[in-house]
């Protein structure tokens, strides 16, 4: 398995890595021999979500014994303190874990970014676990170029998750921009 270190985080995750979504198709003791083949391959970095059903308990299941051998990522689509410090937190029991790697702002709008920033936003709460040792980084995942554009700007954006295949190459610019920064850039739907 070939490694790269996630920009700005230090992290060293494998360059293949779990995006959760498809874990709501199988069950837990699926997800738990999943993660221990995914283990066994050398693959080390997870991808979940809040609003993916299932996939963070299942995901929490498979992990109990072996969690630090794995980079933890999730995201939320939390847009306010309150909601965002929740989430997190519902995060943490869900995983069965005491820290995640990298918590990620969950595909916002423009305007919704504006609200995560904004007093009383997301970020507050997102900076508050950051500083308790609740999670290690933080992260923003889009669909839209505007959006990646704008976080590159963002002083608090560690990584960026965005779509990047033979389809869509819309981010490529901006794939080039982030690494010039030291934004670690992670590929959604390769």
């Amino acid at each position: 398995m070939e490694y790269r270190v996630l920009g700005k985080t230090g992290l060293k995750i494998s360059r293949i890595g779990l995006g959760g979504i498809p874990i709501q198709r199988i069950d837990a003791e699926g997800t738990k021999k999943l993660v221990y083949q995914l283990m066994e391959a050398g693959v080390n970095y997870i991808d979940t979500a809040r609003g993916y059903t299932v996939s963070e308990q299942y995901l929490g299941y498979s992990l109990e014994g072996i969690r630090d051998k794995f980079v933890l990522a999730t995201k939320s689509m939390a847009r306010t303190k309150e909601a965002m410090a929740k989430d997190i937190d519902i995060s943490l029991g869900n995983l069965r874990t005491d820290y995640i790697d990298l918590y990620q702002v969950h595909n916002p709008n423009m305007a919704q970014l504006e609200q995560v920033i904004a007093q009383g936003g997301a970020l507050e709460a997102l900076l508050e676990a950051k500083a308790a040792g609740k999670i290690g980084h933080i992260g923003l995942t889009a669909h839209s170029v505007e959006v990646f554009e704008k976080a590159l700007e963002l002083p608090w954006v560690e990584t960026i998750m965005f779509p990047y295949n033979i389809v869509e190459t819309q981010g490529e610019a901006l794939i080039k921009k982030a690494a010039e920064k030291n934004i670690g850039f992670v590929d959604m739907k390769p």
